[in-house]
């Protein structure tokens, strides 16, 4: 019996575990853009869990693209960065003032493990710091960063530490990297500056996010990991992972996440009509569907370029052989008509006889009656039957009528027409029928109405009209 409640206790942890949010921490980091062959955009985005362990695994029909809100469909092509065999810049920033004394020969291990992981072509740079901060080896092959490391002794007298002038140094050198390039920089610290103000840290964090820098923070101390803290802030805006490690057999371990970080970054192509290009600033953000639900990634803003190249509408390119089949088709029945009517033409009367007056020909028979076009609308009539149809979304090509006189649209259980979309709001807009016409009128929703690309509080819908309601497209039709 014990062993039966032992087992059951140990089955219903596990249960336990298994129902937790474990995705609930999971960061999906949009870190950089490759836009110049418009409209075919190249994102590179990395994906890791609570513990700074790179999420793998992914296919391409897992990614979508959002465009200035609106969703423009599924990664075309998927492939991760040891795949595409691209570069990548790397400085790493090390502590070694007295509180690393015990785990000095660790970090440098990790450090060497690190240079050496990194793809053909790129390049690493290793600066050191305790009271001063050191350039060891400058941007260069990783054999001369794993050198340098080997090199570094502890600063006994490094009572003040400078981390974040190393790091401004780093900053530095990665900004003479051309615009485009995978920039990182990796520190391993114990949180402590002589400036412990996180708005300072946080600066730091802008500067290199503006530079298009991402920083990577592994945190060890063996006393106030409190302090560690300054570290998320540094990481934070330049959409860097920050690591804690517990004890010491924790720094090679959360380096080699740093190595898989670097490895699985995911590089997704997608193809979005909508991108002509316009040299105007959009937004883009992708989402990543899963057992855990959607995760949304930090929102980019960049100016989109001139299409390089034209792109065929979804679907377009496959339904060639429709329209030549219906090309033929049509021919077909053109040469068909043309042929009952000069099969059945009478022959022509000689002379003669045209001459003569022809007796009054009795009326000749009628054929079916043809159809009778009326147009209601010119006789005061209105739209008999409304509806809207989603274009995209989780409701796609999904048809909701509109009700006679009034129609709620929302995410509330009490709507007309319920969307699952988290970014709409529960009553966020009706539609009315008001003497002629469908009417839209916004209900104060969080993220209004979008009505041809123009946001409105209220709009008279015409046929085709195309109104975005969060990140839901909706086409309304009539029949009169």
């Amino acid at each position: 019996m014990r062993k039966t409640l032992h087992a059951f206790a140990a089955a219903f942890a596990i249960l336990l575990a298994a129902a937790a949010p474990a995705h609930a921490a999971d960061k999906l980091r949009l870190e950089r853009m490759d836009l110049k062959a418009s409209p075919t955009l190249k994102l590179y985005m990395t994906m890791s869990d609570s513990d700074g362990r790179a999420i793998t695994g992914r296919a391409k029909e897992d990614f979508r693209i959002v465009v200035d809100s609106a969703e423009q469909g599924a990664a075309a092509a998927l492939q991760t960065f040891d795949e595409s065999k691209e570069p990548i810049n790397l400085v790493i920033v090390a502590e070694n003032g007295p509180p690393m004394q015990s785990v000095l020969e660790d970090v440098k291990r990790a450090i060497a493990a690190l240079a050496d992981s990194l793809p053909p072509k790129s390049k690493v740079a290793l600066i050191s710091y305790a009271t001063d901060f050191k350039r060891l080896a400058e941007l260069g092959g990783a054999v001369d960063a794993e050198s340098a490391a080997k090199t570094m002794t502890i600063d006994s007298e490094g009572t003040e530490l400078r981390m974040l002038q190393a790091v401004r140094s780093a900053i530095d050198i990665l900004g003479a990297v051309p615009k485009g390039e995978r920039k990182l920089i990796v520190v391993f610290s114990d949180g402590l500056d002589v400036d412990m103000e996180l708005r300072t840290f946080s600066a730091v964090s802008k500067r290199a996010a503006d530079a298009g820098i991402v920083i990577d923070t592994i945190g060890y101390t063996e006393f106030d990991a409190s302090k560690l803290r300054t570290l998320t802030a540094l990481s934070k805006q330049a959409l860097g992972i920050d690591r804690v490690c517990k004890t010491a057999s924790d720094i090679s371990n959360h380096f080699n996440n740093v190595i898989d970080e670097i490895k699985k970054q995911y590089i997704a192509t997608f193809e979005v009509p909508l991108a002509g290009g316009d040299n105007k600033a959009h937004q883009f953000q992708v989402i990543v569907g899963g057992t855990g639900g959607d995760k949304y990634s930090n929102i980019v803003e960049d100016k989109l370029p001139k299409a390089s190249h034209p792109v065929a509408k979804k679907g377009e390119s496959s339904r060639w052989w429709l329209w030549m089949v219906l090309g033929l088709l049509a021919v077909g029945i053109i040469g068909l008509i043309a042929w009952a009517i000069f099969r059945e033409k009478p022959e022509q009367m000689p002379e003669e006889e045209e001459a003569a007056p022809a007796p009054a020909a009795a009326p000749a028979p009628q054929g079916p009656m043809k159809t009778m076009a009326l147009n209601v609308s010119a006789m005061g009539g209105a739209p008999a039957v409304g509806w809207i149809v989603a274009t995209n979304g989780k409701h796609a090509d999904q048809t909701f009528k509109l009700k006679p006189a009034r129609t709620l649209i929302g995410t509330g259980t009490d709507c007309d027409v319920k969307v699952d979309d988290q970014f709409m709001s529960s009553h966020h807009c009706e539609v009315r029928f008001e003497g002629s016409s469908f009417k839209l009128f916004d209900l104060g929703s969080t993220n209004g109405i979008v009505v041809n690309d123009k946001k409105v509080r209220e709009h008279e819908l015409i046929d085709n009209d195309l109104f975005r309601l969060g990140r839901t497209e909706f086409k309304f039709k009539s029949i009169t």
